[in-house]
């Protein structure tokens, strides 16, 4: 007996792979190629090793809707390649190494392998494992009919008896060979043949397989029986349920499409048209109409290619494929339907990992709960917060092993509008067939008027078969207003409480391999308000990373810094993102305005404590963010100040653009300077606008449109300014220049003075690291007496004598600093001042 290459693969980590791998090793007719079960990913490399000339076949665990693809292209690869794709039914399976099963599942392998075709589709398997004590059996070829669902046996025997009748009924005493290749005989002989199905049970007559057929559809268990579940669902009357039967029969027996040629008089043809199965079922003008009155099957889409309307007399009639592999039995085949392939959400949503206290299961299993019970009622879960409900359903789900059918409808964006309700009809109705709950997340609608045109539609055609839905959305106002006259319930109170969402940085952060306290936690949910979904992707970046043990705590510092990043992430281009790398220490300022930034900073760090805990939150309806005005000369360090605090805070800034954000087009610069604010307010940074006065200055009397729009643009900045909960830096050299309506409205207004000589030698030591110069204190107090200019130009001057000191191969010297100084007083319109060079030499 030759061995054949077997590879075992899995989409996941799975333990009936790794048992289906073990197995594999253990029979003396295979060999495990890698000797190990192997992650979808690693096949490629693995197929390589499997030599053309001896067979080879894979073996990959998972839903057809995650291998089907996957299987496709190594067929196209390799023409000797043999793929059994298994499925596990439902979430427990048992299976064990002396599993009779896998003998079963191994065997069926190695005869595919031996009698491999050169078709697609002749070599490639579909297993299906079910649970034990499942009412299917174990192991079920999807292909394969089962003579354990009982409506699907008595389908089939009374389309074999009909179509046994109709073919026995065609003549040919006139010596026509009907159909010009099969003569009635044959087709008879073939029908006679009974093959798999139990001839003690097959009825003897059309009557009793008519009767039969309708006490098992009485009878049927829907959820074990796809056709009892579509004839529910859908509605259908007696006739429409056996014409849907009827055109099911090709997809059963290819005894039966030998018989819609012959029928058909046409052998060529293999698929039924109306007018045939009309005749079949009676009267054709009688049956047309009864269907045509019902429209049952064709308002559920059911046949291919026809678009809701009633098909041609000569048409071939054929059911939709996806339909028709579903009601075979295959559970993911409605959702490799390419019509709603594009908008489904296919990976599950991002964060539920991350919540695992007990409080937020609870939670998770009463919305589902809340779900399952809405009926024909939808459910909005409405918030800030769309992360937290998208995880709570998702955790949901997982706890009462429901598929979720989830959906983000703004895919469909560029999309014909027949497509759009074709779309939402065909996943209404996979949503009523798998009683699978059905997610809507609209948080990416953008809210313009042709999208409010499509979203309608949207909803209306999902809401037309039936099927409840939940709709996760920021504005319930606007979502309400598209459902029209849907019954909904709105859910709006928070998804995640606060101590979730710390018990979830908790969580992210152990996954990163840091440990918090509860107080770091908190501290870290404030600095940075990531939602659930982010925190499991900042906790993924940091594991991904290298830490930096410069650091003092570096698995901390890698986490800290993946926060950061990922906060960031979604800002745009209107605000420069500035990193800070100034401390407070490095602004020279006398010692009351560093008292002053000093409180900007606790009066950041403790809102939440003087807010919350001790309600001043409800004694302020807005002016809850801090707000702060730095004015003074160019150069006295209010920017360095402003970064500074950010850096003591542990947030980063967004300094506002305003030659992106001031707009000639009316209503734009408000829309900029908004969508800045709400980078802010997500990302958790600090703004800073430099030169204030350009953007509020004094509103001026109106004497033409120009003031008028620069006026509301004014008033529109204090107001959002007001609603502003985080932190805002603003810096003028003109305060004069500044509303007054502005100015009651901050918090803080530091003046930076120019530097005075002792706070000059400071600034000229800071500016210089000890190893680049060769001044002794001497020459700093030279400097600082005699250059009297602020620490913009200070810091301007030590930069371009570095340089000159570095072309010279030399240190800087006093030299340097005196021709840097002559050329920055100049660029200022100033005179040159007088340095000693010698006395500063002869002290040297």
């Amino acid at each position: 007996m030759s061995r054949i290459n077997v590879l075992v693969a899995t989409m996941s980590p799975d333990m009936k792979a790794e048992v289906i791998a073990e197995s594999v090793a253990a029979r003396p007719d295979m060999d495990l190629v890698g000797g190990r079960c192997a992650v979808a990913g690693e096949v490629d490399a693995l197929l390589e090793r499997i030599p053309s000339s001896q067979p080879g076949a894979v073996v990959l665990v998972g839903p057809p809707i995650e291998t089907s693809e996957l299987a496709l292209r190594w067929l196209e690869q390799r023409a000797d390649l043999v793929v059994m794709l298994v499925d596990v039914v439902d979430d427990t399976v048992r299976i064990a190494m002396r599993d009779p099963r896998l003998d079963s599942l191994l065997t069926a392998l190695r005869g595919l392998v031996e009698r491999v075709g050169r078709q697609k589709h002749e070599r490639v398997a579909r297993i299906q494992l079910r649970p034990v004590g499942s009412p299917e059996s174990d192991i079920v070829a999807v292909d394969q009919v089962s003579a354990d669902r009982p409506l699907l046996h008595a389908s089939i025997n009374w389309i074999h008896q009909l179509l046994k009748d109709a073919v026995g009924s065609v003549s040919d005493d006139n010596g026509d060979v009907h159909g010009l290749s099969v003569t009635r005989t044959t087709v008879l002989e073939s029908l006679d043949t009974t093959s798999e199905r139990d001839p003690h049970r097959q009825p003897r007559d059309l009557s009793q397989a008519d009767a039969a057929l309708e006490h098992a559809l009485a009878a049927a268990d829907a959820k074990i029986e796809p056709l009892a579940a579509a004839a529910r669902v859908f509605g259908l009357s007696s006739l429409e349920f056996r014409l849907m039967v009827l055109t099911l029969s090709p997809e059963l027996d290819l005894r039966f499409q030998r018989c819609m040629g012959f029928l058909l008089d046409e052998m060529s043809r293999r698929v039924g048209t109306m007018g045939l199965y009309s005749t079949l079922l009676g009267s054709t003008a009688r049956i047309r109409g009864e269907l045509a009155q019902a429209g049952a099957l064709a308002s559920w889409l059911t046949f291919d290619g026809q678009a809701g309307r009633q098909p041609a007399s000569d048409e071939p009639l054929r059911l939709d494929p996806f339909l028709v592999q579903w009601l075979l039995g295959e559970r993911h085949a409605l959702a490799n339907d390419p019509r709603v392939r594009r908008p489904m959400q296919l990976v599950p949503w991002s964060g539920a990992g991350l919540l695992q206290r007990c409080e937020e299961r609870d939670t998770a299993v009463r919305l589902m709960s809340r779900i399952h019970d809405a009926a024909a009622r939808w459910t909005l879960l409405s918030g800030d917060d769309p992360a937290g409900w998208r995880a709570l359903v998702e955790l949901g789900a997982t706890t009462e092993q429901v598929v979720l059918i989830r959906v983000d409808p703004t895919r469909l964006a560029s999309v014909d509008i027949i497509e759009v309700e074709d779309c939402a009809r065909r996943l209404g109705r996979m949503a009523r067939l798998t009683s699978s709950p059905l997610v809507i997340d609209v948080t990416k609608a953008d809210g313009t008027e042709a999208e409010d045109d499509w979203l309608r539609l949207f909803f209306a055609a999902v809401s037309s078969t039936g099927s409840p839905a939940t709709v996760i959305c920021r504005d319930e106002t606007r979502v309400v207003r598209l459902l029209g006259s849907v019954p909904y319930e709105l859910v709006d109170e928070r998804a995640l409480s606060m101590g979730a969402r710390v018990a979830a940085v908790r969580a992210a952060a152990s996954g990163a391999e840091v440990y918090l306290t509860e107080e770091s936690a908190q501290a870290m949910a404030r600095r940075y308000p990531l939602q659930v979904d982010a925190l499991e992707h900042a906790m993924h970046l940091a594991s991904s990373r290298p830490k930096n043990y410069d650091a003092d705590d570096p698995s901390l510092a890698r986490f800290v810094t993946a926060c950061m990043e990922v906060a960031a992430e979604g800002v745009s281009h209107l605000a420069e993102r500035i990193e800070p790398i100034f401390t407070l220490d490095d602004v020279v300022l006398p010692l009351d305005r560093q008292q002053q930034l000093m409180e900007i900073v606790d009066n950041v760090r403790l809102a939440p404590r003087v807010l919350d805990e001790w309600k001043f939150r409800e004694q302020l309806p807005y002016g809850r963010g801090v707000t702060a005005l730095f004015f003074g000369s160019s150069g006295t360090g209010k920017t360095m100040a402003a970064i500074g605090i950010a850096r003591r805070l542990g947030i980063q800034i967004l300094r506002l653009d305003l030659s992106r954000v001031v707009s000639k087009y009316i209503g734009d610069t408000e829309k900029n300077i908004d969508r800045v604010f709400m980078d802010a307010e997500q990302s958790g940074s600090a703004i800073l606008i430099d030169e204030a006065d350009a953007l509020f200055g004094k509103r001026s009397e109106v004497k033409d449109a120009h003031d008028r729009y620069a006026n509301i643009e004014v008033a529109f900045l204090l107001q959002r300014m007001e609603a502003y909960e985080g932190l805002a830096i603003l810096t003028t050299n003109m305060r004069q220049s500044l509303d007054p309506a502005f100015l009651r409205r901050l918090r803080f207004i530091v003046d930076f003075p120019r530097p005075d000589a002792e706070a000059r030698e400071k600034i000229w030591r800071q500016c210089l690291p000890v190893e680049s110069h060769t001044l002794d204190d001497q020459a700093f107090r030279q400097l600082a007496r005699r250059i009297d200019l602020t620490g913009g130009h200070i810091r301007q001057i030590t930069l371009r004598a570095a340089f000159l000191a570095a072309a010279a191969d030399k240190q800087i010297g006093l030299d340097h600093i005196v021709h840097a100084a002559t050329a920055e007083l100049a660029k200022l319109g100033m005179p040159a001042v007088q340095i000693d060079l010698h006395q500063a030499r002869q002290a040297a």
